[in-house]
């Protein structure tokens, strides 16, 4: 049986940094949540004041925002081992089609060839592929359409995400993938970063296509072995 294998990508002066960063924030975050829940206990009719209820959101949303940090950080570790990219695909997609479903939007599958087995980390592929899939979703409105695409060559694996949604505006296509750039009144932008991160781990790369009112397309390639 073919062993999983440990790549580390270069420690860069920016991981360091989140960390610091992550480590001087979650202390006080914890505090100030521990507090919270204090206060709501001693006096319930605060969940009846609009501010209070803006406080936990914003607590919530700093809660998030830890969380993916600490995505970030970490993203660059990877563990390898050989990974069923047809029932990777193929059930990322179940995942997503009762929401297809809930929010009347297509979303097909299309798998060009069968899929080979692919030497990566599982867990961060699959968290990579589900932020190009939710983020598909959230630029699209009902009847729109996602369809995930994938092929291989003799040394590649191909994976696009596209949609016919709302389309990203031409002078942001440059910034998508840097961290906290976001269009998202409520995103963290760190999403694509991540996951770009993610990609560049395993040595692959992302590109992404978008025109307003077309729709976007982000083309993923990896390669099949590490080496």
């Amino acid at each position: 049986m073919e062993q999983a294998s440990s790549y580390i990508s270069d420690t860069t002066t920016e991981s360091v940094n989140i960390a610091q960063i992550s480590h001087e924030i979650r202390n006080p975050l914890t505090l100030i949540n521990c507090t919270l829940q204090l206060l709501d206990c001693r006096y319930p009719q605060l969940k009846d004041d609009d501010l209070w209820n803006q406080l936990i959101g914003d607590v919530d949303y700093l809660r998030q925002l830890m969380l993916s940090l600490s995505d970030l950080n970490r993203c660059g570790h990877i563990n390898l081992a050989p990974v069923n990219m047809n029932q990777m695909i193929r059930g990322i997609a179940r995942q997503y089609l009762v929401l297809a479903q809930k929010e009347e939007k297509h979303l097909s599958v299309i798998l060009q060839n069968e899929l080979p087995v692919i030497t990566c980390d599982e867990l961060k592929i699959h968290q990579a592929l589900v932020n190009l899939i939710k983020n598909a979703f959230e630029a699209t409105k009902p009847w729109d359409t996602i369809e995930i695409f994938a092929k291989s060559t003799a040394q590649r694996l191909i994976i696009a995400i596209k949609d016919t949604g709302k389309g990203i505006p031409q002078d942001s296509l440059s910034k998508i993938f840097q961290p906290f750039v976001t269009q998202k009144q409520e995103g963290t932008g760190l999403g694509l970063s991540i996951t770009k991160k993610i990609i560049e781990a395993h040595k692959g790369t992302i590109r992404v296509y978008s025109r307003e009112g077309i729709g976007t397309k982000f083309i993923v390639s990896l390669p099949i072995v590490q080496k």
